[in-house]
């Protein structure tokens, strides 16, 4: 009789999944900052309107080169209060803290395959040129 009532127990969780396919994906996603992620990808140099009006450099705006992450699979991020969540993101602004001392450090890793690790942030201003930034705390090779 008690493995018959076993079996049983074991059906029952069987019959009702913990999680729904959307709790799934939910948890897959990567979150913003304050937590701390890392990616792997190669870091591009890609070129976007700038000020003063943000829309095509051949009208005058003037031009602004900023580092991407570009992502081998896609990911997404998933929303925290009146932050918008993402998906199928491929390419990351980079953001250095440290400015153009830490740009010039890690420039011999441009047009390679790194791993960053950093925290992630929603575009907020015209020179956010992709919906989701990371500021880099660490960058090195895989």
């Amino acid at each position: 009789m008690p493995r018959l009532f076993l079996c049983g127990a074991v059906l029952l969780v069987l019959s009702f999944p913990s999680q729904s396919p959307a709790q799934r994906r939910a948890q897959a996603c990567l979150n913003y900052e304050p937590d701390v992620v890392t990616l792997t990808g190669i870091i591009r140099t890609r070129s976007f309107p700038g000020p003063p009006n943000f829309e095509s450099v051949a009208k005058g705006d003037e031009r602004e080169n900023v580092w991407v992450l570009r992502l081998r699979k896609p990911i997404c991020v998933t929303p925290k209060g009146d932050t918008d969540g993402e998906t199928k993101v491929i390419e990351l602004q980079i953001v250095l803290p440290r400015g153009v001392e830490q740009a010039e450090e890690y420039s011999p890793f441009e047009d390679r395959r790194v791993t960053v690790t950093g925290t992630l942030f929603r575009a907020e201003t015209g020179h956010h040129h992709a919906k989701v930034l990371i500021t880099v705390t660490n960058l090195k090779k895989p």
